[in-house]
């Protein structure tokens, strides 16, 4: 557990106003982005990413919510959340828009296009990986987190962990080999 986080998961418990807007100040961005990571699309992800702060306060609302590690418990229950969408999406027949490209007031349209690009890339190769083996991905190497985070977050040994990884590694580099972007 986190210096000061058992403090801080009984301040929630108690509905804590300043404990509860530390919370969402400090995980909002990280659980968007993981959501957005999986899904690639911003509505989506900020959809999922309020559902999981609504979960939070309701589980805490209830006596019930994270007795400890409260950044796993805010992963796994965004994680779920990704899952549930994915399948939703899946069932549709069209693409969602992007709302943030298309409201931005001034956009290069160079640049977008080689963003777009690039970002299609990551999400092609991230889609020949197991969903395992994505979440350990865009935990480590997106998100930034630690073995250690990654573990808690999946409920994986620390060398399950490690061992998805050096497979998920090696299975993207074979796809960009193979397509001659390595």
């Amino acid at each position: 557990m986190l210096r000061g986080e058992k403090d801080l998961l009984r301040r929630i418990r108690t509905l804590d106003e300043e404990a509860l807007e530390l919370v969402f100040d400090t995980y909002y961005v990280p659980i968007y982005r993981y959501a957005y990571h999986h899904l690639g699309n911003v509505q989506s992800a900020q959809d999922v990413t309020g559902e999981v702060f609504r979960r939070l306060l309701e589980a805490v609302r209830d006596g019930k919510g994270p007795c400890r590690h409260l950044q796993a418990w805010l992963y796994r229950v965004a994680h779920n959340l990704v899952v549930d969408e994915q399948r939703r999406l899946r069932h549709r027949n069209h693409l969602p828009l992007n709302t943030a490209r298309a409201v931005a007031a001034e956009v290069d349209p160079e640049k977008e296009a080689e963003d777009r690009i690039a970002h299609q890339r990551v999400r092609t190769a991230l889609s020949y990986l197991t969903p395992d083996q994505r979440q350990v991905i865009i935990l480590r190497f997106l998100e930034g987190l630690s073995i250690r985070e990654v573990s808690l977050i999946t409920g994986k040994p620390p060398g399950a962990v490690k061992a998805l990884q050096h497979r998920a590694l090696n299975r993207l580099r074979h796809h960009l080999q193979a397509k001659g972007e390595m």
